[in-house]
């Protein structure tokens, strides 16, 4: 069987507003989060498309329902993109910038070679921002909380198919032309709607799952006993709950957050050459240091190495460096007045969701990894993850503390 482009573009049309409405209608009946409304404004932009599509089909309506199909059609794309950034707990302030411009650019292009009458107008560059924006919602997909969720598979292989067959399309426009045979038929808008269909299928089952799943896993987490140790330190699957919700909460806000993780180095050289009281010694004096220096609203754990974790709400971003510093200082007395035999190397990793983003692990391990590099440093004891290179020199200021 056979079907003309024009019922290719209605059946197109029929799916992705049926599955797209679906999705979008259950956001507002949930009151979903950030990545849930992102995603479902990428449905309603694969709405505008195909009505453009269509109107240009059935009617005479011209270039201008060819420019807002093109735009919309790489909005979508570069919004299911944005989506999977937010839920990674990434920023998408520029990513929406870059969106807003491509989706635009590609506008403009469509108008501007408009003269030609074809419905082709400006597909190059509709082409490249479709393939460039699928190809970034595929490796997104590959990072950050979506890295650790098999549904997220699904999203990322669909997404990467999209970028390949886009690809394909520009290369084949560019060499062959629009009007050429071979176009027409492996390229052209009757297999880009079968495409589309898949796309849209695919892309609303694993968003759906994405943030069910999401939304378990934190009453999961919510309804779990709290582990305290003695002195008030949370214990790591404790502090790693409580490090969810407030970034959670603060990710909402769109509000500064921070993680100070604290590494002492040498303990097993001290507990050999010394003795195991020796090496608690040591570590007891850090945890006293930084129980009294923590701001009261803040959240100490300790992770299954041993390091130090607190979490908090910076004034800004030299206000967490400062407080690592001032930490720093304070360890370097307690242990001093505590009569231990060796002062052991302490490095401060200070992590930032202005830099590194809202998604938990994400940011713990960058601070852990700030941690190491203010050890290993010989000069600045307090490390900013991706603000502080890794040949770190001499801090500005006094905002640093050197050993």
């Amino acid at each position: 069987m056979t079907l003309d482009p024009d019922t290719v573009k209605l059946i197109t049309a029929l799916v992705v507003h049926v599955a797209g409405g679906v999705f979008v209608l259950e956001t507002m009946l949930r009151k979903d989060d950030r990545a849930g409304r992102v995603w479902a404004l990428g449905f309603i932009g694969g709405m505008i498309a195909t009505e453009a599509y269509l109107l240009d089909a059935v009617t005479d309506a011209g270039w201008w329902a060819v420019a807002i199909g093109n735009g919309a059609w790489v909005a979508t794309l570069g919004l299911l993109w944005i989506g999977c950034r937010v839920f990674n707990g990434r920023q998408s302030r520029s990513a929406s910038i870059v969106v807003a411009v491509g989706a635009l650019v590609t506008v403009l292009a469509a108008v501007l070679d408009a003269g030609d009458g074809s419905s082709w107008s400006g597909v190059w560059v509709m082409f490249i921002g479709n393939a460039l924006f699928a190809g970034l919602g595929a490796i997104e997909t590959l990072r950050g909380t979506m890295r650790r969720t098999r549904t997220a598979l699904g999203l990322g292989a669909v997404l990467a198919l999209a970028c390949v067959f886009q690809l394909l399309r520009l290369v084949s426009a560019v060499t062959l032309g629009t009007s050429h045979e071979l176009f027409r038929e492996w390229v052209s808008s009757g297999i880009a709607g079968v495409a589309t269909i898949c796309l849209v299928i695919v892309a609303v089952v694993t968003a759906s799952v994405l943030r069910a799943e999401q939304v378990r896993l934190r009453g999961t987490e919510d309804s779990s006993l709290m582990a305290i140790a003695p002195d008030g330190v949370l214990l790591a699957p404790s502090f790693a709950r409580v490090l969810g919700g407030r970034l959670m909460r603060a990710n909402r806000r769109a509000e500064l957050f921070a993680v100070l993780v604290i590494s002492i180095d040498s303990l097993n050289r001290i507990a050999t050459a010394f003795g195991a009281d020796e090496a608690e010694h040591v570590r007891q004096a850090v945890r006293a240091a930084t129980r009294r220096l923590s701001p009261t609203t803040a959240a100490l754990g300790t992770d299954d190495h041993g390091m130090l974790m607190l979490a908090f709400q910076p004034s800004s971003p030299a206000d967490a460096r400062q407080l690592g510093a001032r930490m720093h200082r304070a360890m370097l007395d307690q242990l001093g007045t505590a009569g231990v035999p060796v002062v052991p190397p302490i490095g401060m990793g200070v992590s930032l969701t202005s830099i590194t983003g809202y998604d938990r692990d994400t940011l713990l391990d960058a601070a852990r990894m700030a941690a190491k590099r203010a050890i290993a440093s010989d000069d600045v004891t307090v490390v900013v993850a991706g603000e502080d290179d890794e040949s770190e020199g001499p801090a500005v200021g006094d905002q640093a503390v050197r050993r």
